[in-house]
């Protein structure tokens, strides 16, 4: 497996934990939006606890005192009682208060869908729209609205939420939600609003940025508005909306944007710009959008903060980003312009084996791709690649981190151990493209 290239897990494996933090962080570990459950026990048992209602105090000779709290356990019970037989028609009458509204949608929202749809080119790329675009709307138009433009991803046994982004049915979702099927050969279905559910073809997928694009076959959608992200500033509201569990759909979230620019690790030696807001995440939000006071999409909801006692940290990619990338993904099926080597790396080659053998620490190479840059640049099977410009490599993984930070057609300086002697080298990079089959 190509080392400048993600590994996707094998069939049989499980994946690994999505989020995955520097090393110096890894007590902080982000995730997706995962829900993680409160304690039950303890003194600082969160959630209902029945012990704390039947349990029976000290006989005080207040015998009116203790009917009361019996009366009071009784109605308790009965009250569970009914929520869990009710369970299944509150589902049902909270989806068709919402198809409701959504037949009878404000002037405000109805005027926004129709500038969602001519702001969205149905056979080309994805656009846009400016902050003044659109005014104002209340919270209730912007749920209105969303029910139209979200939906619910299915990939094996993991779900999550996606936005509609086009009126043929381009839906942009997060890489992770369906990540694990597709190595898998399993299907990716989504269900919109309505609860028609459709199967989803995978048209692309970007790792560094958790994202990818599903296409279904239906027509007449209405897209959501790729707003600015870059227009957004720290305190302005947003909302988000999506699936947290399959009983609980389409539910909105509302908070403020908590901060800007912040890199967030996706995976080993990977981190993508997202911009961090503190309405509530939860697992299967992941892939779903989030929206300004406009009613305008201006990011993707990816991650939130995982620690054991933190709330409040969810994490987006910029919508501008994501536009961006899912433009490349619809028309290329890969995001262009990344720079790719052409080497295959010993990832066993460790600091720990440098040392045992005697040789100097860094990138191992095991060959070199025919007509690469890696070949161009000189480079040779047994090479030892230990920093790039000036930057100390210690190992496989550090220079793929490295160059991820680098594009197609950039030019760096290789320091390369051979013979026991080190020397310079010179590459411009190639530009990483997909095959068929995993090239080293």
């Amino acid at each position: 497996m190509d080392k400048d290239r993600d590994e996707l897990p094998q069939s049989g494996q499980e994946p690994q934990e999505h989020m995955v933090p520097p090393a110096e962080e890894r007590r902080t570990a982000y995730s997706d939006a995962a829900y993680r459950s409160a304690p039950r026990e303890g003194p600082t048992s969160y959630g209902y606890n029945p012990a704390r209602y039947y349990a029976r105090e000290e006989e005080t000779g207040h015998r009116g005192q203790f009917g009361m709290k019996a009366l009071l356990a009784l109605c308790l019970m009965m009250a569970i009682a009914a929520a869990a037989l009710g369970v299944g028609s509150l589902y049902v009458l909270s989806r068709e208060r919402r198809q409701d509204q959504s037949a009878a949608r404000s002037p405000n929202a109805a005027a926004f869908y129709a500038e969602a749809v001519q702001e969205q080119d149905q056979a080309g790329p994805l656009a846009l729209c400016g902050p003044g675009d659109a005014a104002a709307m209340s919270g209730e138009d912007i749920y209105v609205m969303a029910c139209g433009q979200v939906v619910s991803v299915a990939a094996g046994g993991r779900a999550g939420s996606g936005i509609i982004v086009s009126p043929d049915g381009y839906i942009l979702t997060s890489l992770h939600v369906i990540e694990q099927a597709v190595s898998r050969g399993q299907t990716v279905s989504v269900a919109v609003f309505s609860g028609q559910r459709y199967d989803a073809q995978v048209l692309g997928a970007e790792a560094d940025s958790d994202l990818a694009v599903l296409k279904i076959e239906a027509d007449g959608l209405t897209p959501a508005a790729l707003g600015d992200s870059d227009a957004l500033a720290v305190g302005e509201t947003v909302y988000a909306v999506g699936s947290p569990t399959e009983e609980l759909p389409y539910t909105m979230t509302r908070g403020v944007v908590s901060a800007r620019d912040r890199l967030i690790a996706t995976g080993e030696n990977v981190s993508a710009n997202m911009f961090q807001f503190d309405a509530a995440m939860s697992g299967g939000s992941s892939g779903g959008p989030v929206y300004n006071a406009r009613g305008q999409v201006v990011g993707v909801a990816t991650a939130k903060y995982a620690a054991s006692g933190v709330e409040g940290l969810g994490f987006a990619i910029p919508s501008a980003d994501a536009c961006r990338i899912a433009n490349e993904l619809i028309t290329k099926g890969y995001v262009s312009g990344k720079a790719y080597l052409g080497l295959v790396l010993d990832g066993t080659y460790t600091p720990a084996v440098a040392r045992y053998y005697r040789r100097q620490p860094g990138a191992y190479i095991r060959s070199v791709q025919p007509a690469s840059a890696a070949e161009a640049a000189g480079l040779l099977a047994g090479d030892i690649i230990t920093a790039v410009d000036g930057a100390a490599v210690t190992d496989a993984d550090g220079l793929v981190a490295l160059i991820r930070g680098y594009a197609a057609g950039d030019t760096a300086r290789l320091t390369v151990w051979r013979g026991g002697g080190t020397m310079d080298l010179s590459v411009t990079f190639g530009e990483a493209v997909p095959a068929e089959t995993p090239q080293a």
